[in-house]
């Protein structure tokens, strides 16, 4: 009788130990993935631990994208910076296009060329490859999605974008927190979003 209660105790102590070490990994991971913002982050932001081509490929499937022809590749654009804070979002046309004009929320096929605006240093882009991006306006950054509206299909347009509509207090790879950026995108298509 002795033996078979020293077995009971056994066994519910390894059942108590299993339970315990169970509970604690998954509290573990429940409170590793609260500590990763990239888990954490709404889809209206682009997830730069994956290059922003890759991004916007994943967004591409809510515009039906298909694949776009590669073309000529584009120059490295004049390196600009910001010597002073960025307060607002900031557009400039380099060329003004004269296609279809992109509208709020439609998808677009763009070459982008990302810099941090303090120094000028390249992030990202895809304008060396020429290989289009296509994305939706409602899948990126605040500064994509109030900046590149208006724009006109062959246009080129530079944005000057304040770090609270970019990534705000987030690292990324390339971009230190609280950085201010800079775009140079060229629009090569557009198509309207549902």
């Amino acid at each position: 009788m002795a033996s078979s209660n020293s077995q009971r105790v056994a066994a519910f102590l390894l059942a108590g130990l299993f339970l315990i070490t169970t509970i604690g990994t998954t509290a573990y991971v429940i409170w590793q993935i609260n500590q990763d913002p990239i888990v954490n982050e709404t889809s209206e932001t682009l997830d730069t631990n994956q290059s922003a081509e890759q991004q916007a490929a994943e967004a591409a499937n809510a515009c039906g994208a298909g694949q776009f022809a590669a073309v000529d590749p584009r120059p490295t654009p004049e390196v600009v910076t910001a010597p002073t804070p960025i307060k607002e979002l900031e557009t400039v046309d380099v060329k003004v296009g004269d296609g279809e004009e992109v509208q709020p929320g439609d998808c677009v096929a763009a070459l982008y060329y990302g810099t941090l605006a303090t120094d000028g240093t390249k992030f990202d882009g895809n304008y060396e490859e020429g290989t289009p991006i296509e994305f939706s306006l409602n899948g990126v950054i605040p500064g994509w999605t109030e900046g590149i509206p208006g724009m006109k299909v062959g246009g080129v347009r530079r944005l000057l974008i304040p770090a609270d509509m970019a990534y705000g207090d987030q690292e990324r790879p390339g971009i230190p927190a609280n950085s201010d950026l800079i775009f140079e995108v060229e629009i090569v298509s557009t198509k309207r979003g549902s």
